[in-house]
């Protein structure tokens, strides 16, 4: 790093300058793409409300076999505390 503080801003302003200069360039060739992506996302966003909406309308099974299994810890452990 250099010494001189004039030395080490001017070294960060011109890098700040020809990174938003590249920025400024990739912006304008894609700008036409950046309404599509955002109707994409709108639409990504609204499909999963409805899938998470039809999850939660129906009760997920339980098969019976985990639910004894589980019963029967939940009684073990509380008999060991006890």
């Amino acid at each position: 790093m250099p010494r001189n503080k004039f030395i080490y801003v001017g070294v960060l302003v011109v890098a700040a300058s020809a990174l938003l200069y590249i920025g400024g360039q990739i912006i304008r060739t894609i700008e036409w793409f950046l309404p599509w992506s955002a109707g994409v996302g709108i639409a990504l966003i609204l499909i999963g409300l409805f899938v998470e909406m039809r999850k939660s309308g129906k009760p997920t099974p339980i098969a019976s076999g985990s639910a004894v299994n589980e019963q029967k810890s939940t009684t073990a452990q509380t008999q060991d505390t006890a």
